[in-house]
């Protein structure tokens, strides 16, 4: 690949992150899609099942995006074409709203949470996809700062999507206002898939493997057994996953708890969208200097962090202080947890340790999002705080064990073991 080239495909995948993170804050399912449920008269249920569902759709659909992948020479065509079946259909949903919504809102509620489900369908194509063409395309020494910088960029220009969520909700009637924020948001993922055509992409060679869906499956316990450092990664990812629970409560705690109104809301999606900025920033930074897995372990104490703050600060401040450490700990995952995966393991098994890490934790994801919904109902909201508390911390524990290098990047799982079986 040439040196123009290279450069192309570094500044598209820096403006991918910017659109993404833009698209994604006007549809929040922690803030925006919420607050949209709630305004229906949702459940707590339905709710949570929201939330679940994206989880639940990439379980569903990552071993037939596997399949395929598996097999692809140029893989950038083909994910193009995924993500924008993905995202027009998002479009028909949007132009349905105010016609469904204002007459008939549980069937709103019904066709939603269809809708939501079909879109998580295609996001079990993100991880392998998006994984394999970052790896060949972002030199191991750029990768953390990259990923940074652009989400930090694409957090920035969310600050003002935050401010128009806030005017929009509040000055545009129902149901125009959440469709127009819905629209913004589709359109720029849309976007966001035309950026990805613009990439230039080397071919890989094939070593041609079939993948069956229900042994796919059943195939990942032993992936794990084969790996265990691997595998004490996955539980690390997963403890973190269940720290980030809260997330899907914290808005729906302040509704209900404090009587959030829409510039609380807007408020919620400024805080996060603030604190990733600074987020990403400091942690491309620290990821490029010492090591991805130095900043997962730094992101599970601010998670755990987040569930204290819900427990202890007893006003809508606290609950804007659990929001922002939480979301500081989902940006240090989101940024170092599939590098921390391809940095060690050889580039023919990425797609399948990447696979794996995204199935194991969206099940747990899904399973717990849903059990967290129960323990609303029948419980509480500081029952789930107590678990995001505890969870944060086992998960930094589990990180900091881990048995991979730690200084100016980390080595791979096999010189790890190496080493470790080179000592007297």
């Amino acid at each position: 690949m040439t040196f123009d080239s290279q450069r192309r495909n570094y500044l598209l995948m820096f403006l991918d992150n910017m659109l993404f993170t833009s698209a994604m804050t006007f549809l929040s399912i922690n803030t925006v899609l919420t607050y949209f449920l709630n305004h229906l008269g949702a459940t707590t249920f339905e709710i949570s099942l929201a939330n679940a569902l994206v989880s639940i759709g990439a379980v569903i659909s990552q071993p037939v995006f596997v399949k395929k992948l598996v097999s692809l020479s140029y893989k950038l065509h083909t994910f193009v074409r995924i993500l924008l079946t993905q995202r027009l259909f998002m479009l028909l949903f949007v132009a349905t709203v105010p016609l469904l919504a204002p007459r008939h809102p549980h069937w709103m509620i019904v066709w939603f949470l269809v809708a939501w489900g079909i879109f998580n369908f295609f996001v079990g194509s993100y991880s392998p996809f998006y994984m394999s063409v970052f790896a060949k395309m972002i030199a191991v020494s750029d990768r953390g700062r990259l990923r940074g910088y652009s989400a930090s960029a694409g957090n920035g220009i969310a600050l003002i999507a935050a401010y128009l969520i806030g005017v929009i909700l509040k000055e545009v009637a129902y149901p125009f206002n959440y469709t127009l924020l819905l629209g913004l948001g589709a359109l720029l993922l849309l976007l966001d898939a035309l950026d990805f055509a613009l990439m230039k992409e080397q071919p890989d060679q094939v070593i041609q493997v079939e993948v069956n869906y229900f042994r796919y499956f059943r195939d990942i316990p032993a992936v794990l057994r084969r790996n265990k450092a691997f595998a004490r990664m996955v539980l690390a990812f997963s403890l973190m996953v269940i720290a980030q629970v809260g997330l899907v409560y914290y808005s729906l705690y302040a509704i209900r708890v404090y009587h959030a109104q829409a510039v609380d809301i807007a408020w919620f999606t400024a805080t996060g969208v603030f604190v990733n900025i600074l987020g990403n920033i400091g942690f491309g930074i620290l990821a490029d200097r010492f090591s991805h897995r130095l900043v997962l372990e730094y992101s599970a104490v601010l998670g755990a962090l987040a569930g204290l703050a819900a427990l202890s600060i007893h006003h809508l401040a606290g609950v804007y202080i659990a929001f922002a450490l939480s979301n500081l700990c989902l940006s240090g995952y989101n940024l170092s947890s599939s590098i921390l995966v391809v940095e060690n393991t050889t580039l023919d098994q990425v797609p399948m340790h990447i696979s794996v890490n995204v199935m194991v934790t969206l099940l747990v994801s899904s399973a717990v999002t849903l059990l967290t919904g129960a323990l609303v109902s029948q419980v509480s909201f500081l029952s789930i705080f107590v678990l995001v508390l505890l969870a944060g911390a086992l998960s930094s524990w589990v990180m900091h064990t881990l048995p991979i290098g730690t200084s100016g990047g980390t080595l791979t799982l096999q010189k790890a073991k190496a080493q470790k079986n080179s000592r007297p």
